[in-house]
């Protein structure tokens, strides 16, 4: 079940799409150029206020505030602001804000203007991030008077420069959301109305996983949204508009970046983690190995570099590791890697060292998965599966150089100091265990 962020190596924008709703309603007027308009005058005096209330209502829980404001006739703007709030007030709202420095108004025919982008921190009391670092999604804003009469969502096809989109599944389908101790929250769509019966899995699940993880750095909970519905399966996080998408996959895990007080994305680390569960191709089957891989990203997102695509972390290690969890405990998940292993040995596919990020999702996916894996298990072998953890958790603060990672002088002192073994007698010991089946 890939980490998204792996496929940003293979194009420009990974989690583009989503749909243009709200207040679209006909044709846009044309924008009025004035040399002599001051873009920080009366407008922004007048939308100020209504984003400050909309935010102080989120958190409230107050539709009436949350609606106060909107161009009533617009009927279409009514039904999805209703949406985003019916869905949102089921979560809990850490911190809900606006950041319009970055934003440009400009006037518009018909005496409304536009205000491009707007963006709304919406921190969730799951995510985290350091100081006032925050998760955040972006909007068009139109307006006359005090009236808001349209907000456009922007996506990845509807950029604002680098805004963060606003993409996440409470803009497009009502959900049921159910929070599982203190830790875990469950949104699924229509299609998932049996959401409770994954309850005690993610639960489960995750209490292994922070188990197995200890005191590394993490988030404070975790988000899972359920859907056998494949169109919402494509368009939730814009996951569908990827090149290479697979809608047979049976899970992703998004992580988010935030942004500061100037709404630029914060390179330095993840603000949050999103996951996406595909029920559909699970065929009536306990989904409870998915969700475990899956938040075995989520729970080890925080402390992954922040950098994407070749010079992100080994692929092989992200996927590798989740892959790996899902064996713990579970001999025939472990006896089904194996033989993934060995199959593909058999196949020609080793070539003796780890797939590259580029080649990571390609022809030989299924393999990649499991000769991961196989990079913990030997060390789980070898010292134990405290080493195997803290192998994982030193690999992925590196960016990744394609096959030669072993050869890296970096890994030689990650082997010795972790395994008690220089890189190239763990590629040797490696090299024989995969031969071997795994």
């Amino acid at each position: 079940m890939p980490e998204t962020n792996a496929a940003w190596s293979r194009r420009a924008v990974l989690l583009a799409g989503g749909l243009l709703v709200a207040g679209c309603g006909g044709q846009r007027r044309p924008l009025i150029e004035s040399e002599d308009y001051d873009s920080g005058t009366s407008g922004m005096q007048r939308l100020r206020p209504f984003l400050e209330r909309r935010a102080r209502a989120l958190k409230d829980r107050d539709e009436g505030a949350y609606l106060a404001g909107l161009d009533t006739s617009n009927d279409k703007l009514m039904r999805y602001e209703k949406l985003v709030f019916a869905n949102l007030r089921q979560f809990e709202l850490e911190d809900v804000r606006h950041l319009t420095g970055p934003t440009i108004e400009q006037r518009m025919s018909g005496g409304e203007s536009q205000f491009k982008p707007v963006i709304r921190v919406l921190k969730l009391t799951a995510d985290a991030g350091p100081g006032d670092i925050a998760p955040a999604e972006s909007f068009v804003y139109r307006m006359k008077d005090d009236v808001v009469t349209g907000i456009t969502r922007v996506t990845r096809e509807n950029p604002s420069g680098s805004a963060p989109p606003a993409e996440a599944p409470w803009h497009t389908d009502a959900l049921k959301v159910v929070q599982v101790g203190e830790k875990v929250w469950l949104a699924g769509d229509r299609s998932a109305g049996d959401l409770d019966r994954y309850a005690a899995a993610a639960d489960r699940e995750l209490r292994m996983l922070e188990r197995l993880w200890g005191d590394r750095l993490t988030y404070p909970g975790h988000v899972l949204f359920f859907t056998r519905d494949a169109a919402n399966y494509r368009q939730w996080f814009g996951l569908g508009s990827a090149g290479d998408f697979n809608p047979e996959i049976l899970g992703f895990q998004i992580r988010q970046r935030g942004v500061g007080k100037n709404g630029q994305l914060y390179q330095g680390e993840y603000a949050a983690s999103r996951i996406v569960v595909n029920l559909r191709n699970h065929q009536g089957a306990d989904p409870a190995s998915t969700i475990r891989h899956e938040l075995a990203h989520a729970v080890t997102a925080r402390a992954t570099m922040t950098n994407i695509g070749e010079l992100g972390p080994p692929t092989w290690a992200v996927e590798g590791f989740a892959r790996y969890t899902e064996t713990i405990g579970n001999q025939a998940r472990a006896a089904q890697v194996r033989a993934g292993v060995a199959a593909g040995v058999r196949a020609g596919k080793f070539r003796g060292a780890p797939p590259s990020n580029k080649d990571f999702y390609g022809q030989d996916i299924h393999f990649n998965y499991e000769l991961g894996s196989s990079v913990f298990s030997l060390a789980e072998r070898l010292k134990g599966r405290d080493a195997a953890v803290e192998l994982y958790a030193r690999v992925i603060e590196r960016p990744s150089t394609g096959a030669s990672f072993f050869e890296l002088p970096i890994f030689d002192g990650m082997a010795r100091d972790v395994l008690g073994l220089s890189a190239s007698a763990f590629r040797g010991r490696w090299t024989a265990f995969v031969r071997n089946g795994g």
